[in-house]
């Protein structure tokens, strides 16, 4: 049975839907107000496996991602660069969806964007209102604020684990003297002169932030849900913040299994424009593949913290090539001509008929995607045992190979570390590689070895094999 960490709880819990074989699965997306880095990309890819990996294993998901697409930070950007807040905030769109598709995440079944759900956000407001959850604030000549009083939602804090009463203290919350108390937050703004505004019961405004998810969520998905997840950063205030409205609303439990990953971090620190060290998603695929930086958010539990330097993925690009030319040996080894029975292909034979097995076992303890690669890279090593042995194999060894080769590719493209074999051999460098062995025959071994720097600068490899024989593999 799946086994999933629940934040709400702080323990592993079977997971047990709330309406199986349907899943409702929301994950906050990007708030659009610049290129996403590699920590939000890495959030999106941990999710797409589980949301891929639960297809997988027979449920049916609704998934949702959102676009904050109306907040403070879109706004001061589009005032500095004087251009309206939907074009600053269409611009970003368009650049996350853009990463995504490189990166090999699948679009959401739900992309809902906050500005289209303002109506529902007033609506949900005006019932916190009405149910004394909340409250209105005078605030500029336009319009009033709204506040949620965290008071009135007796476990407030749950989520996070802080204790209501040391927060009221003003710990770790920004002071406000128009709050009645300093854990109360911001439901809906009155709009200061150049900011974008909605005619609402409570004068011109805008939503804040809080309630555009839970709004997304309950029109979307339904009071109830059975996973929410997003950064760890997210658990406070936002996630707490969206069950206190939710909740306080609908007396109903909002979220069933809350999951957050863990932060990356540059040498040791976490990023922050502060520091100077955020990375760019867009410019980490200018340098490293998608596949690679797959791999690398993978290698860590999704809950884990994860260190980034290049070498690391310098390493993960190297372990990834191996792993991705054992499909393009095992292609040429089923074009050979046949041999005779030779090999033992006991070893093989059982990781063939365990991997499934052993790789939905990692996967179903809280989606442990490091056991999971490790499994995978276990039966590619395996195989590349067998084809080292003989350059003509038995029609036995082929089609086991070939079972070998499905499997790899079934269970490595769930997670999206497959990359595409497909790439043609430019005669040019088919002609170096030529050209090189016939070096090698005349012993001219420098010259030899400078052809072979020069293929690799074009991205392949020529590897030797016996016989004076080579093969060339695509570098990813």
């Amino acid at each position: 049975m799946l086994k999933i960490t629940n934040t709400l709880s702080g323990k592993k819990e079977d997971f047990l839907p709330l309406h199986p074989p349907q899943i409702k699965m929301y994950v906050c997306g990007p708030t659009v107000y610049g290129d996403i880095h590699i920590g939000n990309a890495r959030s999106q890819v941990n999710f797409d496996v589980i949301r891929k990996y639960l297809v997988y294993s027979g449920f049916q998901v609704t998934y949702a991602v959102n676009i904050t697409d109306i907040d403070d930070k879109i706004i001061k950007l589009s005032i500095e660069e004087k251009r309206e807040s939907r074009e600053v905030a269409e611009t970003y769109t368009n650049a996350f969806f853009g990463v995504m598709d490189r990166l090999g995440v699948q679009k959401a079944d739900l992309h809902p964007k906050a500005t289209d759900f303002i109506g529902e956000m007033m609506d949900l407001i005006s019932g916190l209102v009405q149910k004394g959850h909340a409250y209105e604030v005078p605030s500029t000549d336009l319009g009033k604020d709204v506040m949620f009083d965290s008071t009135s939602f007796k476990t407030y804090g749950r989520l996070s684990g802080k204790n209501l009463e040391e927060l009221l203290e003003g710990a770790r919350v920004e002071k406000n003297e128009s709050k009645k108390n300093p854990t109360d937050f911001v439901l809906w703004k009155a709009s200061k002169p150049g900011e974008p505004i909605w005619d609402s019961p409570w004068g011109k405004g805008r939503p804040g932030w809080h309630i555009e998810c839970s709004t997304m969520v309950r029109k979307l998905l339904g009071d109830s849900i059975d996973i929410h997840g997003g950064g760890v950063d997210l658990i406070f205030p936002h996630h707490e913040n969206e069950i206190a409205q939710c909740e306080a609303l609908t007396g109903k439990p909002y979220v069933k299994y809350w999951l957050h990953n863990g932060f990356i971090e540059i040498s040791g620190q976490k990023m922050s424009k502060s520091l100077g060290n955020i990375w760019k998603a867009k410019d980490a695929l200018g340098e490293f593949k998608p596949e690679v930086l797959r791999y690398f958010f993978l290698s860590a539990h999704y809950r884990s913290g994860l260190n980034y330097d290049r070498e690391t993925l310098e390493a993960c690009g190297r372990g990834l090539d191996e792993f991705n030319q054992t499909f393009q040996r095992v292609e040429e080894a089923l074009a050979t001509a046949d041999g005779v029975e030779t090999l033992d292909l006991l070893g093989l034979r059982l990781s063939v008929d365990e991997v499934e097995g052993k790789f939905k076992e990692a996967m179903d303890d809280d989606f442990n995607t490091p056991r999971a690669m490790a499994v995978l890279f276990e039966l590619a090593r395996e195989s590349r045992r067998i084809l080292s042995q003989s350059s003509h194999m038995s029609p036995g060894a082929k089609s086991l190979l070939g079972e070998a080769a499905e499997k790899l590719n079934l269970l490595g493209g769930l997670l999206g570390i497959v990359s595409n074999r497909k790439t043609s051999i430019p005669v040019e460098v088919e002609d170096l590689a030529r050209a090189r062995a016939q070096m090698k025959v005349e012993k001219r071994y420098k010259e030899a070895d400078e052809i072979r720097n020069r293929v690799l600068q074009m991205g392949f490899t020529i590897e030797d094999v016996q016989g004076g024989k080579f093969r060339i593999l695509v570098k990813k």
